[in-house]
C-alpha cells in the first residue's frame, strides 16, 4: 500500500492518495506501528483538508475498502479528525 500511496502523490491524485494514507494510518495502528501511523495520519488530514467538500457528491466514497481497511461512507476532514484522533494528538 505504501507504493500505492507514494504513485498517488506522485500523480497528484489527492483524494487516492488521502485514501490510501487512511488505510496507512489504520492498519500501522492496529499492528503498533503508532509513529508510521501518526505519518500517514497526518498526510491524509492534510490531503483531506485540500480535497473539495462544498457539496454531498465531493465527500461521497468511490470506494468501500482500501487494502482491507473500511473507508468512511463520507471522506473529509472532520471525518479523518474524528476516525484518526488518537494519531493526531500531540
Amino acid at each position: 500500500m505504501r507504493k500505492l500511496y507514494d504513485e498517488e502523490l506522485f500523480y497528484e491524485e489527492e483524494r487516492s492518495a488521502a485514501e490510501y494514507a487512511y488505510a496507512l494510518a489504520v492498519r500501522l495502528r492496529e499492528v503498533g506501528q503508532t509513529d508510521e501511523a501518526r505519518k500517514y495520519a497526518r498526510a491524509c488530514l492534510g490531503l483531506a483538508e485540500r480535497l473539495p467538500s462544498a457539496s454531498l457528491d465531493h465527500v461521497v466514497s468511490g470506494r468501500q475498502s482500501v487494502g482491507g481497511v473500511p473507508l468512511p461512507d463520507h471522506f473529509h476532514d472532520g471525518v479523518v479528525r474524528s476516525r484518526l484522533a488518537d494519531l493526531l494528538a500531540d
